[in-house]
């Protein structure tokens, strides 16, 4: 392993305070053999050396942040970075391909159906349109809320939130791939958000690592009621999933980002 400049200063000081206090040793050792009445003097000395070496220890054993050109890395504040730049991500391409589903001749005509059917209050429209399976999720919802939960429960809930997209985007991506006709811009689209969603998970469960080393996270992501509609054979019934999903993804897209920086500025103090 080649060691850097600034390490191998680092190194060579620790190797010198070593040596010095072995030597440091040796005396008090040598005194005590010699000469009886110092003894007491040979003690201190001792004690001196091992307190010096625990602290060495000790210190060397505290994780820092990582030294860089203009500032210091902190590797949970740029997880909560990373995790938050997906869900902007996550949020723009949710509202993009909503929009495209809504004009694009592939699926213009059903969501345009879709949204008849919402006016004139038929139940299944309705709860395509208005219903989103997260809700099953007890997230906070008041600003109170926010400050009094506790940080681990903050992260798991979101672990959860977000996890609950995991199985609708999968099959999403695995339908559309199969279908007739898909425009290559909306299946573009859907796989970034799937893969968005997926590395936005792998964040929130590093992050929850690092809030509580020991915490045990078992995840109850709730089942999507209109999966069975997406992977109907029924044309009717795929088109009334995607159009949860474009009603529902968006917004909970929004939520998530909202409730990272919330739990960005309770962890890390930064960019409250």
């Amino acid at each position: 392993m080649i060691l850097s400049f600034e390490e191998k200063k680092i190194t060579d000081g620790v190797l010198s305070y070593i040596r010095s206090s072995k030597l440091i040793l040796y005396i008090g050792q040598h005194l005590f053999n010699s000469f009886g009445f110092c003894f007491y003097v040979a003690g201190k000395l001792l004690l001196l050396v091992v307190s010096s070496l625990l602290l060495w220890e000790k210190a060397a054993s505290i994780p820092a942040c990582l030294a860089e050109e203009g500032g210091c890395w902190n590797p949970l504040v740029e997880t909560f970075n990373s995790a938050i730049h997906k869900a902007e991500t996550l949020y723009d391409l949710a509202n993009q391909i909503h929009v495209e589903l809504y004009q694009n001749k592939f699926s213009s005509e059903q969501f345009s159906s879709l949204n008849s059917q919402v006016i004139r209050k038929d139940k299944t429209a309705l709860r395509a349109g208005s219903y989103c399976h997260s809700t099953l999720i007890n997230t906070p919802n008041k600003e109170n809320e926010h400050i009094n939960i506790e940080i681990k429960e903050y992260v798991k809930t979101l672990i959860n939130f977000v996890g609950a997209w995991i199985s609708p985007l999968y099959h999403l991506v695995l339908e559309l791939s199969a279908m007739q006709d898909v425009p290559e811009s909306i299946l573009s689209k859907a796989k970034e958000i799937e893969e968005n969603n997926r590395q936005l998970l792998d964040d929130l469960k590093w992050i929850l690592i690092k809030v509580s080393p020991t915490e045990e996270m078992k995840e109850e992501f709730p089942s999507w009621e209109h999966l069975s509609f997406l992977k109907s054979s029924g044309e009717k019934s795929k088109f009334l999933a995607m159009f949860n999903l474009s009603n529902c993804l968006g917004y909970d897209a929004k939520y998530t980002l909202l409730n990272l920086r919330i739990l960005k500025c309770l962890t890390t103090g930064k960019d409250c």
